[in-house]
């Protein structure tokens, strides 16, 4: 069973700064010219870097030598048609992809590959590099995946499925559907987990001390580098990148959009904490800045607190109480409060861990205790299940319909690109 072309095409996309497995490092060493595209090359260690990630991901599937043989071919083919697509894209005005785009999805994945190796020293050390050689080596491919990936969207913007070609994608894939797994729907209200008066005289203190060290010479990059609580843009010397005016908090626009280039602000409240801006340049109504971030840390007392209000309202609600008029009331997800606190279905394998597990024994109507996630402390309500079954025509419209609609957008990009490919000098050269 080969693994599909849009599996291939995402994982292409997605997975571009993904470290390479010791074959492919290994190939670099005797590395050579596999394809070229009009001016473009592809080196084999390319190739073999998807390749060997597909394997590490799907090991059952490539168990036998032919088997990776045909992912080899797949992924050279998928490779070529970048090439070919971004030439496309880059000759086309339309297609625009800011900075901070491309900023927001490095910073994503290189914290996953920082997550998947054990965190930043391993990263450094796996590529041999500072981070910021690696973020400076991996960006333009991050700018070149999104442009293309924007290209693709606007081609396949306008492709729909009829009434008719789902119900024929349904007879002809039925026999061959996998089974729907376990679903539930869910109800939550949420407490968020606030900082005290002490906590946030605490990280005023810290940011005021910061701010006086850059008054007295410090360099601002290096004491972000040092100090921020951002992060991912802390080990970029605090850059945020480029922004418009409301892309970020209010507050911190606000002191933004008043500096002067170069100059950088005394410590700035939002609800992420204390920020020292620095503006870097502006462009009308974008600006450039680098922030040193200072959290708001709440402390085990204000968890305490969040607990304790949970559980009260667990209690009102066992009294009998209207779950969804308390989720309007006291919930902080302003998204789903509106709506009773209604998080919607989902499939058993793919919730949260956490509320997987709270919620694995409990029947419809039944309550969760009060229990702690990254946001806030939760109460959820188990509104209704489902257990595994079949696909139905009806009852599963939706998601049938997604997947006619993602096979008929597969053969019409292959046949875009099969087209694309008439006007463009490509060679592949064979393995030894």
């Amino acid at each position: 069973m080969q693994i599909s072309k849009c599996w291939i095409i995402c994982l292409i996309g997605l997975a571009v700064i993904l470290p390479m497995t010791t074959q492919a490092q290994e190939a670099q060493t005797v590395d050579r010219i596999i394809a070229v595209v009009n001016e473009e090359i592809i080196l084999e260690s390319e190739v073999l870097q998807y390749v060997q990630d597909i394997i590490l991901r799907n090991r059952q599937q490539y168990s036998q030598p032919e088997q990776v043989a045909a992912l080899r071919d797949q992924v050279l083919t998928e490779l070529v048609n970048q090439k070919i697509l971004l030439a496309a894209a880059e000759a086309d005005t339309n297609i625009i992809v800011e900075d901070r785009q491309v900023d927001q999805t490095l910073d994503e994945r290189i914290n996953q590959v920082q997550q998947d190796l054990g965190g930043e020293e391993r990263l450094v050390e796996y590529y041999g590099k500072p981070i910021r050689q690696i973020r400076r080596e991996f960006r333009k491919q991050v700018r070149d995946n999104l442009m293309v990936e924007r290209l693709r969207q606007m081609k396949m913007a306008s492709v729909s499925v009829t009434k008719s070609e789902v119900e024929d994608f349904f007879e002809r894939n039925k026999a061959n559907l996998p089974t729907l797994p376990e679903r539930v729907h869910l109800a939550h209200l949420l407490i968020p987990i606030e900082p005290t008066e002490e906590a946030t005289e605490d990280a005023k203190t810290k940011a005021d001390s910061l701010f006086n060290l850059l008054l007295t010479g410090s360099d601002f990059d290096q004491l972000s580098i040092e100090n921020s609580d951002d992060r991912a843009s802390g080990a970029k010397g605090g850059l945020l990148g480029t922004t418009q005016r409301g892309d970020l908090v209010p507050e911190y626009e606000e002191v933004a959009f008043g500096l002067e280039e170069g100059e950088v602000s005394s410590p700035v409240r939002s609800r992420f904490g204390y920020h020292i801006i620095r503006l870097n340049w502006r462009r009308g109504e974008k600006i450039n800045t680098s922030h040193i971030l200072v959290k708001l840390t709440p402390s085990a007392l204000d968890e305490e607190r969040a607990f304790l209000q949970a559980q009260d309202l667990r209690t009102r609600i066992l009294e009998g109480d209207d779950f969804a008029e308390l989720a309007k009331e006291f919930s902080s997800d302003e998204e789903t409060a509106k709506d009773g606190g209604d998080l919607g279905w989902f499939d058993v394998p793919q919730m949260p861990e956490e509320f997987r597990i709270v919620t694995r024994d409990l029947n419809p109507g039944e309550l969760t205790e009060p229990f702690k996630s990254r946001v806030g402390v939760h109460i959820v309500k188990v509104i209704d299940r489902e257990k595994p079954r079949a696909p139905g025509l009806k009852e599963d419209w939706d998601r049938l319909s997604r997947m006619a609609l993602m096979e008929k957008q597969d053969r019409m990009y292959q046949e875009w690109i099969t087209e694309k490919r008439k006007d463009v000098y490509i060679e592949e050269f064979t393995s030894n």
